[in-house]
């Protein structure tokens, strides 16, 4: 389950405990093998197209549904500091890597920032996400702050998915 809790602050925040190692948990993060595995929505095979997992580094990867459609995203890494924080910019992309708009809404943000962190304790991990739209105008910023419950939807998926593969790995 992940629980979120959204500041006046306009920041997403999302929760989840995992029944794994920190160590496990980082690695699900920092390998495109692993990546491709549970990044995602439900539904959507993942294709990882590049992984340059360092700071300065993309993560640029398709979305590919049965339907034959595909999105593309990219994440560009600001920081990492192994095995307890990721920050990067992530944004819609095309299959070149380049930044577009979100197909579905001219008013979401191009880019998020976003900052995970993992703690341990007992043998469990807690990740610990929190999201701003970055460099939004006050329309994004609007409709940004009116996803949060769709994001919460979808992280719960997405963590869903890597709950499974940590159990399974």
């Amino acid at each position: 389950m992940v629980s979120a809790k959204n500041p006046p602050s306009n920041e997403f925040m999302a929760s989840r405990v995992f029944d794994a190692p920190r160590e496990r948990v980082w690695q699900a993060w920092s390998r495109a093998e692993n990546l491709a595995h549970w990044w995602g929505p439900k539904g959507c095979t993942l294709r990882v197209v590049a992984l340059e997992f360092r700071p300065g580094g993309y993560f640029h990867y398709a979305m590919e549904y049965s339907t034959g459609a595909a999105m593309f995203g990219r994440f560009f890494y600001r920081e990492i500091a192994a095995p307890e924080r990721i920050s990067w910019i992530n944004s819609f992309a095309n299959a070149s890597g380049g930044i577009v708009r979100a197909p579905f809404s001219e008013h979401c943000p191009l880019e998020m920032s976003n900052v995970m962190t993992l703690t341990e304790a007992g043998g469990k991990t807690t990740l610990l996400l929190r999201s701003t739209a970055h460099g939004a105008n006050a329309d994004e910023q609007k409709y940004f702050n009116e996803l949060f419950g769709s994001m919460q939807q979808g992280f719960g998926g997405t963590f869903d998915q890597l709950a499974d593969f940590l159990a399974k790995s």
